[in-house]
């Protein structure tokens, strides 16, 4: 499996790496993006399974990542969870909308993340 996470906070990204790591395995292959712009060049390269992505970053946020992605039929595959501080009911129903397989409003525990996982595996 490879994860592909995207947030400007490389403390986020080890955070979410280690809790992962546990729940996936150690053969996970983790690629890392501190904005949409980086994390769209990885998934040219490369099939991504799951993306945990920002909301609020620069260059370029995580809602035009997933209006990119979810416009690309060879990404199609790709699940994705907002992992994000922008936890209103009228966000969460337009990402969804959008093509958002998941969401976890930061701050996040690592009961939230291991539940937000278990809901994919569930689909």
């Amino acid at each position: 499996m490879t994860v592909l996470l995207v947030d400007d906070s490389k403390i986020v990204r080890i955070l979410l790496r280690n809790v992962l790591t546990k729940i996936l395995g150690t053969n996970t292959v983790f690629l890392e993006a501190e904005n949409g712009e980086i994390a769209l060049e990885h998934m040219k390269t490369r099939s991504v399974d799951l993306m945990m992505l920002d909301w609020n970053m620069p260059i370029m946020n995580g809602e035009q990542v997933v209006d990119a992605v979810r416009s690309n039929p060879a990404y199609i595959k790709t699940r994705i969870i907002m992992a994000t501080t922008e936890g209103g009911k009228n966000e969460v129903l337009r990402m969804i909308k959008k093509g958002v397989n998941g969401y976890l409003v930061k701050p996040f525990q690592e009961p939230n993340i291991i539940k937000a996982i278990e809901a994919l595996r569930m689909r």
